[in-house]
């Protein structure tokens, strides 16, 4: 008689079950023996009476198949022992299996760690090999020698291939032949049968990098399309089909007869030295769901998964795991989740809702994993998307820790994917993503210094505050292709606002962008080939004099911005570094245009020559300057005259239809200047000084002077 719809209650005394903490053999016997009488009677929901249950050291709890268990009020203790692996509740590839209200704790503070080792796989609740569609609802996992909680796959595998004995020039023919005119292919020779019990077990395979999830010197897969190639078991040849690296290839989906496959792809054979894959039949946890679950004060992680498609945490608590507690330190990695080993393997992986802090090493890692999701959660602790990855979303959530990481795949920058941040809110930490592609859009970034490297770093409507007198470069912009848009960045206190290096972008683009500066003493805003300024502000405040500056190589346009008692300086090469100038391409390709320069306080005089208040140029061999307000105001205490403007001329300069204006509220020496220089030059310069050729016209001098010094007049 089939009891689908009925509630199978373990009888404690049938099955010798102690729930008083004792006799942890029998009653782990006892507990496994009566869930699978209840699965065998298809008994779909069992519940467990409330207690304490003492789980034998050697033993798990075994979970059945398409079983609902109730563990309100019970409690899983792990007998001490000294082994360096083990759970408590096992789910071993079962199916449609949920877990409802355990607490399940370790052995952590009495366990014998004398036989070495770091013995850190001792989890509480395990999902591995094949698992599919489990549901971990309102448990708790605490004091564990490893994980709270753990998701782990085996590494089974067809064989591997080992460039160059099982690879060849060429691609597959219409005849199932290699065709080794196709130069630009590579071709696995070796075949693998795919009728034997490994592959019919889980029912698919898939290429795959080397253990460490690599493929070797010379290649890059991950971006490129895999050629599935099938064969009936006397050669015939039955076609292919594309697929990707770590992308199942389901046997059910394979054309009738197959018996057989190889694979090729595009990649030049001769670039490759000592490449190892293999083809994987992995036996991978799948739809694994911890909802509402709790982790803390185990010895490793609060939860790991080491192999994974599919996985969710929604509503869980992870916290105070990997810290020292009386009688054991922790052990790394030390976060409150880990994600890594298996690599691209690991796949959709979504945490949602959650609240992960006060973890020894940091809130989150993950490694070359392909899909991370991280919604509306609340992180205290470092927070980290590494390795070689693939697509991090990040949406609706706050840290309070600093946050690191890329979106790259295989170390090639321009096969990187997306490291999003959406919405999101950062507290008091630092922000670098420095490889890949990074993409900031509507975020809060409080008491946070920012870093943005790799091939793309866009920001959109963001907003920063830094307040830290002790730290420097609070902003730093060293992508090759950097875009800000509609963003505020507050720099209230610091060293130095911001660093870059020469020509460490190829092009960056400022667009409505505020920065706004305080007491810190400046930097380097961008080191660029080429720079867009469209509409921004750069205003500054407070006693600290402050200099900054940008490094243009190639192209400039700077229009329609304003500069309020800011120092700036454009350089077409780098100064303080090996001497460089812009190269002179015959037509001007610096432009500074319909701005507005601000100065109402006093200064302070920089020792070096380009520094002074307002804006400068230097090292640009042809720029144009035009239109642009250079407005000095006297509040009642001289300012003195002040260099406005000042350019060190290289071949071409147009300076037209400027106006230089000196408003004076009392009588004093106050005076605005635009200084026309020679050619600067550092001292032992092996750089040749120019003819200069000068267009001056339609300029507006309003108690104002427009100065050419003896130094330029040499070289007109």
């Amino acid at each position: 008689m089939a009891n689908t719809d009925e509630t199978y209650v373990v009888e404690l005394i049938r099955w010798g079950i102690k729930n008083d903490g004792t006799n942890a053999l029998n009653s782990t016997n006892g507990i496994n023996l009566a869930f699978k009488w209840a699965r065998n009677n298809k008994y779909n929901t069992v519940v467990l009476p409330a207690g304490q249950y003492l789980i034998e050291k050697n033993s798990s709890v075994v979970l059945q198949n398409n079983t609902h268990y109730k563990f309100y009020d019970c409690m899983f203790n792990k007998e001490s022992n000294n082994l360096t692996s083990y759970s408590i509740l096992s789910c071993d590839s079962v199916k449609n299996v949920t877990i409802e209200g355990a607490l399940i704790k370790g052995d952590r503070e009495s366990h014998n760690y004398s036989s070495g080792g770091t013995h850190e796989w001792g989890h509480g609740i395990e999902c591995k090999n094949s698992c599919y569609n489990i549901y971990i609802k309102n448990c708790e996992a605490t004091e564990c020698t490893g994980d709270g909680f753990v998701t782990s796959m085996d590494f089974s595998s067809l064989g591997g291939v080992q460039h160059p004995a099982h690879f060849s020039k060429g691609d597959i023919n219409v005849q199932g032949d290699i065709d080794t005119t196709k130069n630009d292919y590579t071709t696995v020779s070796k075949f693998f049968d795919v009728t034997g019990p490994l592959v019919r077990e889980v029912g698919y395979f898939y290429y795959a990098g080397d253990g460490y999830g690599g493929y070797g010197t010379g290649s890059n897969l991950n971006k490129t399309i895999i050629k599935v190639h099938f064969y009936k078991a006397d050669g015939s040849y039955l076609g292919f089909r594309n697929s990707r690296s770590y992308e199942f290839m389901y046997l059910d989906s394979l054309p009738v007869g197959t018996a057989k496959v190889r694979f090729s792809f595009l990649q030049n054979y001769d670039l490759m030295s000592g490449n190892l894959h293999y083809v994987m039949c992995a036996k991978i946890p799948q739809y694994i769901n911890f909802i509402n679950c709790q982790s803390h004060k185990n010895r490793r992680l609060g939860a790991s998964i080491n192999g994974g498609r599919f996985i969710t945490f929604d509503s869980c608590e992870i916290y105070n795991n990997s810290n020292r507690m009386i009688n054991s330190n922790g052990t790394n990695p030390g976060y409150g989740i880990d994600v890594e080993d298996g690599y691209m393997t690991n796949q959709k992986i979504t945490i949602r809702n959650c609240n992960i802090y006060d973890n020894r090493a940091g809130a989150f890692v993950c490694v070359s994993t392909r899909g991370v999701h991280v919604e509306n959660n609340k992180f205290r602790g470092s927070f980290v998307f590494s390795g070689s990855g693939d697509d991090y979303f990040s949406l609706n959530n706050m840290y309070y820790g600093g946050i690191s990481g890329r979106s790259i795949t295989s170390g090639v920058e321009a096969d990187g994917t997306f490291c999003t941040f959406r919405n999101d809110s950062v507290f008091g930490e630092s922000v670098s993503i420095l490889a890949g592609n990074t993409t900031l859009e509507n975020c809060v970034f409080s008491k946070t210094s920012l870093s943005l490297g790799g091939e793309t770093a866009k920001v959109f409507n963001c907003k920063l505050t830094f307040d830290d007198p002790d730290k420097d470069a609070a902003l730093g912009f060293f992508g090759k292709n950097v875009e800000i848009y509609n963003s505020l960045f507050d720099i209230r206190r610091s060293k130095g606002t911001s660093s870059a290096s020469y020509n460490s972008s190829e092009n960056v683009i400022l667009s409505n962008v505020k920065f706004i500066t305080r007491e810190t003493s400046g930097g380097h805003y961008v080191g660029t080939k080429n720079l867009i300024v469209n509409k921004c502000e750069f205003i500054h405040s407070g006693n600290t004099t402050n200099y900054s500056r940008m490094m243009v190589s190639e192209s400039m346009k700077v229009e329609d911005s304003i500069f309020k008692n800011q120092s700036f300086r454009f350089d077409g090469g780098d100064i303080n570094g090996t001497e460089k100038l812009a190269n002179d391409t015959g037509y001007i390709t610096h432009s500074f245009k319909n701005n507005k320069i601000i100065w109402d306080v006093p200064y302070s005089t920089y020792t070096h020559e380009a520094r002074g208040p307002g804006i400068s140029f230097l090292y640009i061999p042809r720029v144009k300057i035009f239109n642009n307000i250079f407005h000095v105001i006297d509040k009642g205490i001289s300012i003195g005259s002040l260099y406005t403007l000042r350019i060190f001329t290289e071949n071409h300069l147009n300076l037209s239809n400027n106006t230089i204006l000196t408003t004076k509220s009392s009588n004093t020496n106050t005076k605005g200047t635009i200084t026309i220089e020679g050619a600067y030059r550092k001292s032992g310069s092996t750089i040749a000084i120019p003819k200069t050729t000068i267009v001056d016209q339609n300029n507006v001098k309003i108690n104002s002077d427009i100065i050419y010094t003896n130094n330029l007049n040499n070289q007109l």
